[in-house]
């Protein structure tokens, strides 16, 4: 199983903070904005996790390199 850390930047009245959320996946990859909207609420005009506001978000690897995706996802659907 790969995994990668969704960090979330969460803002308040009076300052901010990251959060890192763990997501992992087997078989056919996801990428960083799958995981982003499987987290999130959405609602104009603003986005929320667990009843806080989210300003910001990336993602990296269990490595600390930024993670997109993209290419994992594409490299699986080619096969």
């Amino acid at each position: 199983m790969k995994v990668f850390f969704l960090y979330l930047l969460i803002i308040t009245s009076d300052s901010y903070y990251w959060i890192k959320i763990p997501f992992g996946y087997t078989m056919r990859p996801i990428t960083c904005e799958e995981a982003f909207y499987k987290s999130v609420t959405h609602k104009i005009p603003y986005t929320f996790y667990k009843k806080k506001v989210v300003g910001a978000h990336y993602c990296k690897d269990i490595w600390g390199n930024y993670y997109l995706g993209y290419e994992e996802q594409l490299d699986y659907d080619l096969r």
